[in-house]
C-alpha cells in the first residue's frame, strides 16, 4: 500500500511538471532538431507545443497515442548524422492512425523519465478520477 502512495505522488509531480512544460528538442525528417515548449493541457487530455506556426495542428491527443519508447529507436533517431544525443534524454511517442512518431530530446535524463512516465501513466487511463468517470459515463451511455 505505501508503494502507491508514493507512486501516485511520483505520478501528481509529472503530471505538474508536465502541465508546466518543458523545453525539448524536436527531431524532423532531414532537418535540424526544433526547440519546443512541450506541455499538457490543463485536462490531461492534449500534449501541446509551441511555437507553432500551426496552432490547431500542434497536438497530439493522449487518446491517439499507441505507445512511447525510451532511447533512439525511431528510424528518425537511425537517421540523425549527428546522433550524438544521450540515449536516456531521447524518446518517441508514436501516435494517431498512421503511427506517426513525435521524437523528443531533453535537456537531462530526468526530464524524459517524468515525460515518459506521464505519458504511459495517462496511457493506462487512470489520468484522474473526473476522466474515469466521464468515460465511464460515455460508456453507460453506449455500452459495446
Amino acid at each position: 500500500c505505501e508503494l502507491n502512495v508514493f507512486q501516485s505522488l511520483a505520478v501528481e509531480r509529472c503530471m505538474s511538471v508536465m502541465q508546466s512544460g518543458t523545453q525539448m528538442i524536436k527531431l524532423k525528417r532531414g532537418t535540424k532538431g526544433l526547440v519546443r515548449l512541450f506541455y499538457l493541457d490543463e485536462h490531461r487530455a492534449r500534449l501541446r507545443w509551441r511555437p507553432s506556426r500551426k496552432s490547431e495542428k500542434a497536438k497530439i491527443l493522449i487518446d491517439s497515442i499507441y505507445k512511447v519508447t525510451e532511447g533512439r529507436q525511431s528510424e528518425i533517431f537511425h537517421r540523425q548524422a549527428e546522433g550524438n544525443f544521450d540515449p536516456s534524454c531521447c524518446f518517441t511517442i508514436y501516435h494517431g492512425n498512421h503511427m506517426e512518431s513525435l521524437d523528443l530530446i531533453t535537456s537531462n535524463p530526468e526530464e524524459a523519465r517524468t515525460w515518459i512516465t506521464g505519458l504511459k501513466y495517462l496511457m493506462a487511463g487512470i489520468s484522474d478520477e473526473d476522466s474515469l468517470a466521464k468515460r465511464q459515463r460515455t460508456h453507460d451511455q453506449y455500452p459495446l
